[in-house]
């Protein structure tokens, strides 16, 4: 553990002499990082060891665990400190940063995309629109660093692909200058996740208890109140009557589409009041859709591959995207024969308890497979149609119109067929 002390002098050293300037310290992070080598030397359960060990542990920026499972403090100075964060969930969060400085991956794997905002519409000062776009992504694995900027110019997602993850992270406190510290809602929305007003706060716990205490007039409730609130304060009753409405299990099971309607009937009033930004937030309800599926047809999948394969479609839209992470993941394979491999594994996990297999779709044969393997390679229904016919003569052709349908509208095919 001696490393970390001797990592923190020099990054202690370093920015000292550029004059603590905040620009500088993410490459001088970083460097440190690269020369100290840390993981080679030690793991992410030698740092637990090490502070269960110890009488007193330098002090903890982070001591009720806001960001991290935990979070541990191994150096503090003045003006920076280092942490090793440890992540037993991945999460698709995509968020920028109020502070600077560098982080390395200690154990584990992560997906990792960064993105560009360009901002439409600023609603206030903890609420815009605009158009979110992927810049980058790639596979960090033990060793890899990135450096940190504060604000706008490193907005980010980590998705941590192994059980636990752990990073090591030199950083700065939060700088005033660089707040709010927004979270992205793709494609269009960034809100301030730690905007607190009491009188909202209070709002959004008595529309839980509507719910909970099982009130027929709730969704009415929530109509009222979203008619008569701002935009940004419309997100956050919606993220809320979402919750409740998704977390009602018998409506889940035996009337699905009401909740689906009551919360169609929210966005409409949304829409309404608050015109092309209220409609802006459609898009976004619809991707945590998306998402939710996804993650409910991982927790099916215990198979590594499987699981990295969900992950992909959780985090990355576009073809290009996912095939140049399974060929960084797998280069010697074909990224398209890998995904026609995994999904057909995927359609033969049976889900106990329901008609469908792992993918979600019920009956997902060789005309399915067909179809999909035609479709990631580029081709349009018309030419699938085609070769069908040419491969299968005398076959219907509406049998392979109704799988290219299938495989479209799946939800878990989207992300590669954007």
């Amino acid at each position: 553990m001696e490393l970390f002390d001797k990592l923190g002098d020099e990054v202690e050293d370093l920015w000292r002499e550029s004059n603590y300037n905040e620009d500088e310290l993410p490459a001088i992070a970083a460097e440190c990082l690269k020369r100290a080598r840390v993981p080679e030397h030690l793991s992410a359960w030698d740092v637990i060891d090490w502070s269960l060990k110890q009488t007193d542990l330098p002090r903890q920026r982070d001591v009720y665990a806001a960001f991290g499972d935990p979070p541990i403090t191994v150096y503090s100075a003045p003006r920076f400190y280092i942490d090793v964060y440890f992540w037993f969930e991945g999460t698709t969060t995509t968020h920028q940063h109020s502070f600077c400085g560098a982080f390395q991956v200690l154990a584990g794997s992560s997906i990792h995309s960064w993105y560009d905002f360009e901002r439409r519409e600023t609603v206030n000062s903890f609420c815009e629109i605009g158009d979110m776009s992927l810049k980058t992504c790639e596979l960090l694995e033990v060793g890899d660093i990135q450096e940190i900027w504060a604000g706008r110019r490193y907005i980010h997602s980590l998705f941590h692909l192994d059980h636990p993850s752990a990073t090591i992270v030199i950083r700065t406190e939060r700088s005033q200058l660089h707040l709010p510290q927004f979270s992205y809602e793709k494609p269009y929305l960034a809100i301030d996740p730690f905007f607190e007003d009491n009188t909202t706060t209070k709002k959004l716990q008595a529309l839980s208890a509507l719910y909970r205490g099982g009130r027929k007039d709730a969704d009415e409730q929530v109509i009222g109140l979203l008619k008569r609130s701002d935009l940004q304060t419309c997100y956050l009753i919606l993220v809320q009557a979402r919750g409740f409405l998704r977390s009602n299990q018998l409506t889940e099971m035996f009337t699905p589409e009401a909740a689906k309607t009551s919360f169609a009937a929210f966005l409409d009033v949304v829409a309404e009041k608050h015109k092309a930004a209220g409609d802006a937030l459609r898009p976004v309800f619809e991707r945590h859709d998306m998402l939710d599926e996804i993650l409910t047809r991982r927790r099916y999948v215990t198979n590594p591959e499987h699981r990295f394969f969900m992950a992909l479609l959780l985090n990355v839209e576009g073809r290009s995207y996912i095939f140049a992470l399974i060929k960084q993941r797998y280069p010697d394979a074909d990224p398209i024969e890998k995904v026609l491999d995994w999904t057909f594994d995927l359609a033969q996990i049976r889900i106990m308890g329901t008609e469908t297999n792992a993918l979600g779709i019920a009956d997902f044969g060789d005309d399915e497979m067909f179809a999909l393997e035609h479709l990631l390679n580029g081709s349009d229904d018309g030419a699938i149609r085609d070769k069908f016919v040419a491969e299968q003569p005398g076959r219907d052709v509406s049998a392979i119109d109704a799988a290219i349908a299938k495989v479209r509208d799946s939800v878990l095919f989207r992300p590669l067929l954007t």
